[in-house]
């Protein structure tokens, strides 16, 4: 249920993408990165104060996690907040860039479009929802509650999302543990 719910966002955000056209969606994806440059300069100060606002699921004896294994499950409380924390600033200056393609929106800049075009912005657009949901289940995956550990392990996408995206697990993988621990 859970892949067929990842390649419904993935299939919605490519068709959107490939309607906005090339220059909106390269500002966009602009906003992406500049966002994620924020995100990795502020985190790690303020994922300390998030563990006073936001609860954690402690793990109980015998609970075991099918992601992040090289991690002790004691210290994934840690990986927990920094991504949560990273994850907020990253969505607040992704909504504040926005915000501000609406702007660009208004421009009449049709003739950039062509079927090619229309693909690479589509495309472009995927990665960036692959980005949203590659930092949203890796959050999930570093709960150690035996219910969301088997709901994301029993989907084969979100598997492939969480472990197997190289360029954005490395970045978590460096970002959120190496980092933090």
């Amino acid at each position: 249920m859970l892949s067929l719910l990842i390649v419904l966002v993935l299939t919605w955000n490519f068709y959107i993408g490939y309607s906005r056209g090339i220059i909106l969606q390269s500002f966009y994806v602009l906003g992406a990165l500049l966002s994620l440059l924020v995100a990795n300069r502020f985190y790690i100060g303020l994922a300390h104060k998030l563990t006073l606002w936001i609860p954690y699921s402690n793990p109980v004896e015998g609970t075991s996690v099918f992601f992040f294994k090289s991690v002790d499950i004691f210290v994934l409380d840690k990986v927990y907040y920094a991504g949560l924390t990273f994850f907020i600033i990253f969505l607040l200056g992704y909504t504040l860039s926005r915000f501000l393609g609406i702007f660009v929106h208004f421009l009449l800049l049709d003739y950039f479009d062509n079927q090619w075009t229309k693909c690479l912005s589509g495309g472009l657009a995927l990665l960036v929802s692959l980005l949203f949901l590659n930092m949203l289940l890796s959050i999930f995956a570093t709960v150690p509650m035996p219910f969301l550990q088997h709901y994301l392990h029993s989907s084969f996408l979100a598997r492939l999302v969480i472990e197997h995206l190289p360029p954005l697990t490395i970045i978590i993988q460096k970002l959120w543990i190496q980092a933090i621990i």
